[in-house]
């Protein structure tokens, strides 16, 4: 499926957002010396069962070809994205094998990290969805999420599954200097867990300080092109369409680490 982002209409979203006490993560840094890729989560640290079955790295041009809707100019998608000063992304999607048999928990979960050019672009980028390819017109429900990295923010959207009820994408956000980053869980409703998905980014967030600290070995990179886009473009099952939320649940408090 694919989602069309509007300026216009992102621009009205207002996303609850809480910050740390001052910034931890300096932003002067190459933009080549950001391994995005290494800043994911892995299978260790999901719940037992989701295996990794996707990750890329996307450009502008890459990312407005993925979340561009039909009929949709691609070229114009980019200058947006160019315009907001996003850089580069990397996605990584993890979900069951058999999706279908596990409605009763989460069927996919994806984790995303955006360089943007400055952490000016960037914390406006944490409040307008974050870079996902979540749909702009879907009801959002947003929730507190407390001292992770330079700033954090909650949401969920939900978006009728045609079959199967409502599925909702439930994201927490944050930025450390000029990188967003974001855990989004989708399932079905009744599924979504904002506790599980605030530890999942407490355990990316590791991740982050290892990347930008050198502690992790190098990723080989993957270029975008024609991967799938992460979050709302799961599914239940391969032939259902996905999802977008409401539903407010107080996040509990997450823990910060200093890093470069």
């Amino acid at each position: 499926m694919h989602f069309r982002v509007s300026v216009l209409v992102l621009g009205a979203t207002l996303l609850f957002s809480a910050c740390s006490s001052g910034p931890k993560y300096i932003t002067n840094k190459p933009d080549d010396s950001y391994d995005l890729q290494a800043m994911s989560l892995a299978e260790e640290d999901l719940p037992a069962g989701y295996l990794q079955q996707d990750s890329r790295i996307f450009n502008n041009q890459d990312w407005a070809a993925a979340i561009a809707a039909p009929g949709d100019d691609p070229q114009t998608k980019q200058k947006q994205l160019d315009a907001q000063g996003r850089i580069s992304g990397a996605a990584t999607i993890f979900s069951w094998d058999n999706p279908g048999e596990h409605l009763g928990h989460p069927y996919q979960i994806a984790t995303q990290s955006t360089l943007y050019a400055t952490a000016t672009d960037a914390s406006k980028a944490l409040k307008l969805l974050c870079d996902l390819p979540i749909d702009p017109t879907a009801p959002l429900t947003d929730f507190k999420v407390t001292s992770l990295g330079d700033e954090a923010t909650g949401f969920m959207s939900t978006q009728a599954v045609q079959g199967f009820g409502d599925s909702i994408d439930t994201a927490v956000c944050f930025r450390t200097g000029r990188i967003v980053h974001s855990v989004v869980q989708s399932g079905l409703d009744g599924t979504q867990d904002v506790a599980l998905d605030v530890r999942l980014a407490q355990k990316m967030l590791a991740r982050v300080d290892d990347a930008l600290n050198g502690r992790t070995t190098p990723s080989t990179a993957t270029r975008g092109g024609s991967a799938p886009a992460p979050t709302s473009s799961a599914s239940p099952v391969p032939s259902a369409s996905p999802a977008s939320s409401p539903a407010t649940t107080p996040a509990p408090t997450a823990s910060p680490k200093a890093g470069n």
